[in-house]
C-alpha cells in the first residue's frame, strides 16, 4: 500500500510540474497581451505581488482564480495547463476581445420557427443581449419570457459560438459567422440555433435571424419564412450549414428596415 501511495504521489508531482511549467509560459503571454503585470493583476483580481509569485512558480492560483482567468480570455482550462500557446494564439484573443467590445450593439431581436408541431410555420420572436462577458437569449411570447438562456461566447477566426444554459430548459447553442470588421456595428444576419424542442424532449437545429431592429413578423412573414427554411434540390442533405451569401442576404434585408 505504501509503495502504491508513493507511486501515485510521484505521478501527481510530475503532473503538477508539467502543468506549472505550461501555466507560467501562458501566464507570461497574458502579461504581454495586457502589456504590464499591473494591468493583468487588476483584470483577474489579484495583487501584483501574488501575480509575481504565479510567474516565478512560487505558488499556484486558486481554482476560482484559474477558472476566472480562462473564462475571461475564452481559453479552456485544459489548454491553459497543458498546451504552451503561441503568440499568434494570443493575438487572436486580442482581436476577439476588441471585436466583442466594438462590433456588437447591446441588444438584438431574434426570429426562428416554432418547433411545436401544432403551430408549424409560426415564427418565434426572441432577444439576444451581448455584453463583454455574458450573452442572454430570451424566447418571448405574448409580452412574456417563455424561456431564458445565459452563458458565454467564444470567438475564433471565422465564427462566433454562444454556449447558453437554463436550469429549467437545458442548453442552447448559437453558431454565427464572425461579423466583418469593416462594418461599424453588427446589424444582423442568419445563424444556426440548436436547442431542445418545445416539448423539451428532442434536440432541434434550425436557422435563426439576428436583427438590430424589430421585424414585423406578420408583414414580413414570406421573407422570414424564406430565410429560415432549409431547401435543397436533392431530397437527402449530407449536412446543414449557413453560407456567407445567406448571411449577407439577411443583412441587406435588415438594412432596408432600419
Amino acid at each position: 500500500m505504501k509503495n502504491d501511495n508513493l507511486e501515485i504521489k510521484i505521478i501527481k508531482n510530475n503532473i503538477y510540474e508539467k502543468a506549472s511549467e505550461v501555466f507560467i509560459h501562458n501566464l507570461k503571454k497574458l502579461i504581454q497581451l495586457e502589456e504590464t503585470q499591473k494591468n493583468l493583476a487588476k483584470k483577474i483580481g489579484v495583487s501584483e505581488d501574488l501575480l509575481s509569485k504565479y510567474k516565478s512558480g512560487e505558488t499556484f492560483p486558486s481554482i476560482e482564480t484559474l477558472i476566472y482567468m480562462c473564462h475571461n480570455y475564452h481559453i479552456s482550462i485544459d489548454n491553459f495547463l497543458t498546451v504552451p500557446l503561441s503568440s499568434s494564439y494570443f493575438e487572436q484573443i486580442s482581436e476577439s476581445m476588441n471585436l466583442s467590445n466594438s462590433i456588437f450593439k447591446e441588444n438584438y431581436y431574434c426570429y426562428f420557427f416554432v418547433t411545436n408541431s401544432s403551430k408549424e410555420g409560426s415564427i418565434h420572436e426572441g432577444t439576444l443581449s451581448i455584453s463583454k462577458d455574458i450573452a442572454v437569449f430570451k424566447i418571448l411570447g405574448e409580452n412574456t419570457i417563455i424561456k431564458e438562456f445565459k452563458g458565454s461566447y467564444s470567438i475564433c477566426e471565422n465564427l462566433i459560438f454562444f454556449n447558453l444554459y437554463s436550469s429549467t430548459n437545458g442548453f442552447a447553442y448559437i453558431n454565427m459567422i464572425k461579423p466583418s470588421l469593416n462594418k461599424s456595428k453588427y446589424v444582423g444576419g442568419i445563424s444556426l440555433l440548436c436547442l431542445p424542442s418545445d416539448a423539451n424532449s428532442k434536440p432541434c437545429c434550425q436557422k435563426i435571424i439576428i436583427s438590430s431592429t424589430k421585424i414585423d413578423r406578420e408583414k414580413n412573414y414570406n421573407a422570414l419564412n424564406d430565410f429560415l427554411s432549409f431547401s435543397s434540390e436533392n431530397e437527402k442533405l449530407g449536412n446543414i450549414k449557413i453560407s456567407r451569401y445567406e448571411d449577407e442576404k439577411v443583412y441587406d434585408f435588415i438594412e432596408t428596415l432600419i
